[in-house]
């Protein structure tokens, strides 16, 4: 009789012969750990899903396509594993939520969807990576699951942009928090203009009907500029899908019918540089017409990123 069997199982005898997932390593060296050859070694645990509570600062509102995950579940398996923390480890820094956690051994930081799929699908167990360091303080597991969930872009737009807000209060700056997940200012930028959205024009976007792109271009400007620009970029974008041949409304003009025919052949000619100035001078000046400096320095920052 083998030694686990002697001791009756446990999630310790129960561990799944598979290297630390790179997730899980991208979390270690997030909260200063090393990946050693011994954690890699240890691979991952097997909880029942009973044991399991869902993250209370998890930044998705609400859990979504929880059917196709089951479903997905059902004919592969919990592939990945979720990153937890102990019970004792999460209580010790936030003991208000005890109530939140039930009678849970531990806290799912990342793979609620796969809990909640996982329990839907009837799955009696699921494979864990248990990192307790990751529950030292409520931004900390904010950060933990906005990195995972910035990793496999799924979170809802306007969820994304409310965590981020919530990061930029902690770390003192959106530069800082573009460093931490290792995105440019621009990106953060972006979305949290999705904050500064009229009520109608935020719930066009959870309803879908207002493209994300549109979106947050529309977010940086003044309110009452958004509902128009919202519907001309509608507009737009309606009449380039009906007559994709088309240049697009207001697109930039570069002649060539006056060209030489060298410079048509990819040929540089002092016409062509001499054109190509004015175009760009036409494009710059149509720029500082529509946005303000510091989206001109903010398109700037995307344009050399």
């Amino acid at each position: 009789m083998s030694k686990a069997d002697a001791l009756g199982g446990s999630a310790t005898f129960d561990a799944v012969a598979q290297p630390m997932s790179s997730r899980a390593a991208s979390f270690a060296a997030f909260a200063g750990q090393t990946t050693t050859a011994s954690a890699a070694a240890q691979g991952s645990l097997r909880v029942a899903v009973d044991r399991l509570a869902p993250n209370p600062y998890n930044p998705r509102a609400t859990l979504t396509a929880i059917e196709e995950m089951a479903d997905s579940l059902t004919s592969k398996g919990v592939i990945q594993p979720l990153t937890i923390v102990s019970r004792e480890a999460f209580l010790a820094a936030h003991p208000k939520h005890a109530q939140d956690l039930a009678s849970a051994d531990y806290v799912v930081v990342d793979g609620n969807r796969r809990l909640a799929g996982a329990k839907l699908a009837g799955i009696g167990e699921v494979p864990v990576h248990i990192d307790d360091s990751l529950a030292q303080d409520a931004d900390t597991l904010l950060e933990t699951a906005l990195t995972a969930a910035v990793q496999h872009e799924d979170l809802e737009p306007l969820d994304e942009a409310r965590a981020l807000e919530r990061l930029v209060q902690v770390h003192g700056s959106q530069r800082a928090v573009a460093r931490v997940l290792g995105k440019s200012s621009g990106w953060v930028t972006q979305r949290l203009a999705l904050l500064k959205l009229t009520p109608e024009l935020k719930q066009a976007l959870e309803s879908k009907e207002l493209p994300v792109k549109i979106a947050r271009s529309v977010g940086q400007l003044p309110e009452q500029q958004q509902q128009s620009a919202a519907q001309e970029a509608l507009a737009q974008r309606a009449q380039q899908k009906r007559k994709p041949d088309q240049k697009p409304k207001g697109a930039y003009p570069v002649s060539t019918q006056t060209a030489p025919s060298d410079m048509r052949r990819g040929k540089p000619t002092a016409a062509t540089s001499e054109q190509k100035q004015e175009d760009l001078k036409a494009i710059a000046a149509d720029l500082k017409r529509r946005l303000t400096p510091q989206q001109i320095d903010e398109l700037v920052e995307l344009l050399i990123d």
